[in-house]
């Protein structure tokens, strides 16, 4: 049988390129161009002084998460018009200074929310729970039509017929959908950087990574060109951008939202076993994300999705008491550096003072857990990609290229069998290792919730690869997890010296955090990570509940 493939376009891939940046270029109106400074290292206040947006499309973008927005719209105090081109031009806006988006298609998002404007004229109802709210795509995220280049020129010009599962579930819900958002090549490296649109750049800081692979949706979302969006993460690739920028997600266990008809780097029906690669909000607030979990919960996605379970959203009773948490500080390799040290400890000294209850735990058997994930990341060896990629004579990008991942050896069918061993024999130890967490609490029940790091060390600079073990554990395991922001890099509290390096890895760590270079990190976001048991995604939000309210400070 002949294996499945992509379409790819057939011409040299510096060509594509051109083209395909001239039809971006082109899709920003001639009024919405804006002259500015790229030089300054924060660009945050841009949409504010490059003169665009009016004061009421300021208001629109800048005062509201989706829940309150949406509630405006359904009460009548904005049009689902106004709400489309107040984001579209801040998207806009966002793309000439962060080169953030891939596909835009403002008069499409334009004419829905014209529709959905009828709607609600002729009806006084709203579509659904999504009613005229404006979301973001990653670039992975098939919308019929529209290209999903992925970072691979072979892919520019050919556009996808069917929508996404996920796609058509919002539309469903009265979303609007007016932009993709920027990939590296492979999605499998942490910096967003490609050879077709460039190196999307992070608006707090020009030196500092935008993170990947939902690098271009992060910026976005940072940036307020939009409120909520939905990436991808098999390890880390929501939570470490969504970290690097000081906003929420979560990545949920598989199963729980639509990923049918995704568009990735591999083979067809390559993500469908293994490490599944999950569909995960990310937003500027968390309950955000368990909104848009929740009401695509209730369209029964089961129904219209393979690779969804029969999960309906099932609010968890009271929890009547306190907390305990499992917290873990290393990560068995790389010493945390400072400010998140300091954020994780004054999070966990909060929670004592409210009378829930921290309990220290490892990070257990993080060396095969990492290891194992190696295994299934590298079981094609990057040959399907460097097959698309030779078709047009396209070369590794700088980020894959120094990645160490790929190339690499072939494996073959009984060797993937040894890794889902491996894998499910895994998965059983921390099953153990939590519930024997109970002989640890006051309540003799097992630990609410982990506490910890994304990473052992801050967002760190573009083109600079450190590993940590905090984010794709809970992949393999297939955790959820809720990345939300603590506190900020404060010289004051945190320019401190760090021990030894323990290793190659945690040398280059500590390589960042050196005295002269992390003063530049003063007032950058710092978060933390929640994890929860598998499938257990409300219980979560339940426990996040909780946390932020102690905090005062999460949204």
């Amino acid at each position: 049988m002949k294996a499945v493939t992509f379409p790819v376009t057939k011409k040299p891939w510096t060509e594509l390129r051109d083209a395909k940046l001239a039809e971006r270029e082109s899709k920003i109106p001639k009024e919405w161009r804006i002259e500015f400074d790229p030089e300054p290292a924060n660009l945050m206040s841009l949409a504010h002084d490059c003169g665009l947006l009016t004061p009421r499309e300021l208001i629109i973008t800048d005062n509201y998460d989706a829940t309150s927005l949406l509630a405006e719209i359904a009460k009548g105090t904005y049009t689902s018009l106004e709400v489309t081109i107040a984001f579209c031009k801040r998207s806009a806006i966002a793309q000439q200074a962060l080169n953030c988006l891939t596909e835009i298609f403002y008069d499409a998002a334009i004419e829905r929310a014209k529709w959905l404007d009828e709607q609600f004229d002729r009806t006084g109802k709203t579509v659904g729970p999504l009613h005229g709210l404006p979301i973001c795509l990653k670039d992975s995220v098939n919308v019929a039509g529209y290209d999903s280049v992925v970072g691979i020129a072979g892919y520019a010009f050919q556009p996808e017929t069917e929508n996404s599962v996920i796609v058509d579930l919002m539309l469903k819900l009265g979303a609007v959908l007016y932009v993709k958002t920027n990939v590296p090549q492979s999605m499998m490296v942490p910096d967003t950087d490609n050879n077709i649109f460039g190196t999307t750049r992070n608006p707090i800081h020009k030196e500092i990574t935008a993170s990947g692979s939902s690098g271009g949706l992060a910026a976005l979302i940072k940036f307020r060109g939009s409120l909520l969006g939905i990436g991808t993460d098999v390890g880390g690739s929501i939570r470490v951008p969504a970290y690097s920028h000081g906003i929420y997600s979560i990545k949920p266990s598989s199963g729980r939202l639509p990923y049918h008809n995704m568009k990735g780097y591999l083979e067809p029906g390559a993500e469908t076993v293994g490490i599944l690669c999950v569909n995960a909000p990310m937003a500027v607030s968390y309950r955000d994300c368990e909104m848009l979990m929740r009401v695509i919960a209730e369209t029964e996605p089961w129904l219209y999705d393979p690779s969804c379970q029969y999960l309906p959203w099932l609010q968890p009773k009271p929890l009547n008491r306190k907390l305990s948490l499992g917290v873990i500080r290393f990560d068995g390799e790389v010493q945390t550096l400072p400010p998140v040290a300091r954020a994780l400890n004054e999070v966990c000294e909060k929670l004592e003072a409210a009378g829930h209850e921290i309990i220290e735990l490892e990070l257990y058997k993080y060396n095969d857990i990492s290891d194992n994930a190696v295994d299934f990341f590298t079981v094609d060896g990057g040959m399907f990609l460097k097959s698309q990629l030779d078709i047009t004579g396209e070369p590794w990008s700088t980020a894959v290229a120094n990645g160490g991942m790929y190339p690499c050896e072939k494996k073959g069918i009984s060797e993937f069998h040894a890794y889902s061993s491996v894998r499910a024999e895994l998965q059983r130890a921390w099953l153990k290792y939590w519930e024997e967490t109970a002989k640890m609490t006051k309540s003799g029940l097992p630990v609410d919730a982990l506490l910890l790091p994304i990473q052992s060390f801050p967002a760190r600079p573009d083109g600079f690869l450190i590993r940590s073990h905090f984010s794709r554990t809970w992949n393999l395991l297939d955790y959820p997890g809720i990345i939300f922001p603590v506190t900020t890099v404060d010289m004051e509290k945190d320019d401190i010296d760090m021990p030894p390096p323990l290793n190659d890895m945690d040398e280059k760590a500590q390589s960042t955090w050196a005295k002269g270079v992390r003063e530049r990190l003063q007032g950058f976001p710092i978060g933390l990570q929640l994890v929860g048991q598998r499938q257990m995604e409300p219980k979560l939000f339940q426990t996040m509940d909780v946390v932020a309210k102690v905090l005062g400070n999460v949204q």
